[in-house]
């Protein structure tokens, strides 16, 4: 009876153990940001645009963090419409709120400035 009992604690720490907190960050609609950016592309605008919305918007009035790679992830999706300062923008948002990102952030940061000011000294 002890062994019965014993193995159904163990069953029951373990089962607790693998549980996930998803409400440990913010997600918004990422996942579906992010499927519409690759699956379906007559949403995909409107799909960015509620996407960097959460983001604005959840930057200050929120108690939770935005996940890691979110800001990072924007900043790629503004740099793919060709938008590079609101890129350096995100990049920067992700490297001040997640410092392990800093060594990838600062390169892709200092990559676009200096195509930004190669491009201004090619303009006549």
């Amino acid at each position: 009876m002890k062994l019965k009992l014993i193995g159904c604690v163990i069953a029951a720490l373990l089962l607790a153990g693998c549980a996930t907190n998803n409400n440990l960050y913010q997600w918004g609609n990422y996942e579906d940001t992010l499927f519409a950016h690759f699956h379906e592309p007559e949403v995909k605008e409107e799909m960015l645009a509620s996407y960097i919305a959460f983001l604005e918007k959840s930057q200050n009035k929120s108690k939770k963090k935005v996940a890691p790679g979110l800001f990072a992830e924007a900043g790629t999706f503004m740099l793919e419409k060709g938008d590079a300062t609101a890129a350096v923008r995100f990049y920067e948002l992700e490297r001040s709120l997640w410092p392990e990102s800093e060594p990838l952030m600062t390169m892709l940061i200092q990559n676009l400035k200096a195509r930004e000011q190669t491009v201004q000294e090619q303009t006549p």
